[in-house]
């Protein structure tokens, strides 16, 4: 307590409160010296009286401005110039306790023992608003308890004309010695809690920033991982693109050299009608075929032209469309490794998805199949797609006869950079792309379940009310 009370330096919030009692502390600093001068008009005298209300509006008028003073260095963040104010607003109520303790003294000297009973009571209401108002700054209850009471016993003392008022004055010493220590307690009571609610709200905003920071870390990441992604499947995506030109291109240089032979032997002698129509039928068919080849590679690089640009909006396509357009590109590989496909569309409901993403999704699953087949050389390898739905979701099931997943690595095939192929051909981001295209984008969870002779991926799209 005495510690406390060597240096004036206190919490902003403990200043605030103490400013925040505004009503009740005008109640009292108004009411108190009226009722004083009502009671006691008949009593004291009347000059005492009047210069006793003076001062004490006079003084309270001082508080407030301090008080405003106060106010404004808070706002202003300048906790020095705030307990500077302070200091101010303590000197003017300490002249106030003065001017308080010297009315107790006209009181046991003018009055009589009724009236002095009066005054305790009129005295301990006013230490009763004080301990309600002035708790939060020690120094200021300290002030107006110590010094009301320090003078109101000695008045006591010095023109106290019988045991009553001794009786009184080790009373009133008694209240000061018990109230004391309890205004301080309240005081560190109020001072702890501003301490430790400070500390969690600057725990809380060390919290909001690191949260914050690893949000934009994950997002980074997250974005640097889905262009690794796309750049890996660019490769698979040329390898794909070079697999399905090379029968057409084959197609068109097989049509060309066969044109060429027929010009270079000269079988066909073009002044006869007959052998000019069947030359111009050979040239014409040959034609077709060749815009027909031309036309299934064009067509070829509008798939993937389409499939690298990224869906601004959703869709509501049907379930099958990705399935579909994902089998147009990788059918071909698929059927060039005598891979078979079954399909069973048994759900083709309208779903809102983003539908390049969940083609993506479909040919990653795909084409771990298709590269499970190969490495551990699969006799009559099978993939089978279904549509289906159940309860309120639409579901694509993926499955095939690879020989499923070990068990000790079935949990781990959706994390960042783990694969189960050799370094030249995994990256392991392509399943783990998957989970957040169909979880965080589409509304939906991708799971994975090993089955009898292999493996099987279901998607679950949620479908959006």
């Amino acid at each position: 307590m005495l510690r406390t009370l060597k240096s004036i330096n206190y919490n902003k919030k403990l200043i605030q409160m103490l400013l925040d009692y505004k009503s009740g502390a005008i109640a009292v600093n108004i009411i108190g010296p009226l009722f004083y001068f009502y009671i006691f008009n008949s009593t004291i005298p009347q000059v005492f009286l009047i210069l006793f209300i003076i001062i004490q509006f006079s003084i309270f008028f001082f508080r407030l401005i301090y008080g405003e003073k106060i106010y404004k260095a808070l706002h202003e963040k300048s906790h020095q110039k705030a307990n500077k104010s302070l200091k101010k607003y303590l000197y003017f109520l300490y002249t106030s306790s003065f001017f308080w303790g010297l009315s107790t003294i006209f009181v046991v000297y003018y009055g009589d023992e009724q009236q002095m009973f009066i005054m305790i009571a009129l005295i301990f209401i006013m230490l009763a608003g004080s301990l309600a108002t002035l708790t939060p700054i020690f120094h200021a209850v300290f002030i107006f308890i110590i010094n009301v009471i320090t003078l109101f016993v000695l008045g006591l003392l010095i023109f106290g004309t019988n045991e009553t008022y001794y009786l009184m004055s080790i009373f009133l010493i008694g209240f000061t010695i018990v109230t004391m220590p309890a205004a301080f307690k309240i005081h560190l009571s109020l001072r702890n809690n501003i301490l430790k609610s400070e500390e969690i709200q600057a725990l809380n905003n060390q919290l909001e920033i690191k949260v914050h920071k690893a949000i934009l870390e994950t997002a980074r990441k997250e974005k640097l991982l889905q262009e690794q992604t796309r750049l890996a499947q660019m490769g698979e995506m040329i390898s794909m693109i070079a697999h399905q030109w090379r029968q057409p291109l084959g197609a068109i240089s097989s049509a060309l050299m066969s044109i060429n032979i027929k010009l270079e032997s000269g079988k066909f002698d073009l002044t006869k009608d007959l052998e000019r129509e069947e030359y111009f039928n050979f040239m014409k068919k040959k034609h077709t075929n060749i815009e027909n080849y031309v036309e299934v590679l064009s067509n070829t690089i509008d798939d993937f032209r389409n499939f690298f640009k990224p869906d601004k909006s959703k869709e509501f396509v049907s379930l099958t469309t990705p399935i579909t357009r994902a089998l147009d590109i990788v059918q071909s590989s698929i059927q060039s490794k005598n891979i078979k496909l079954n399909i069973e569309f048994l759900n083709t409901d309208i779903v809102s998805i983003y539908q390049n993403e969940m083609m993506q999704v479909i040919l990653n699953i795909l084409k771990n199949s298709e590269d499970n087949f190969l490495e551990k050389k699969i006799q009559d390898p099978i993939i089978n797609i279904i549509t289906y739905k159940e309860d309120n979701s639409s579901l694509i099931a993926i499955s095939d006869n690879g020989g499923g997943i070990p068990s000790h690595i079935v949990e781990k095939i959706f994390d960042p950079y783990f694969s189960t192929k050799d370094e030249k051909n995994g990256t392991g981001l392509g399943l783990y792309m998957s989970k957040i295209i169909v979880q965080e984008h589409n509304n939906g969870t991708l799971s994975v379940q090993n089955i009898k002779q292999g493996v099987r991926f279901l998607i679950e799209l949620h479908n959006e009310k």
